[in-house]
């Protein structure tokens, strides 16, 4: 299976307001599991501002639950 790749980060925000609430969960249910994988640590600083901007993503959009379960790590 191919890797996906994330766009560039100046238009992080904007594609993470194009996507639908299904798609805006998935990815933070992603976030919170890769967040709990040494994948995560190497991908360092800018891997934890996606993540953060996926919080607040879900918190403008008032997914606070969601929001919530991606700033917590994964059980």
């Amino acid at each position: 299976m191919p890797e996906e790749t994330a766009p560039p980060f100046e238009s992080w925000t904007e594609h993470l307001k194009s996507l639908d609430e299904n798609q805006l969960c998935d990815l933070a249910r992603d976030y919170q599991w890769l967040d709990e994988r040494t994948r995560a640590e190497q991908a360092g600083e800018e891997f934890h501002r996606r993540r953060e901007a996926v919080i607040a993503e879900c918190e403008r959009r008032g997914m606070q639950d969601v929001a919530g379960r991606c700033r917590r790590p994964a059980a």
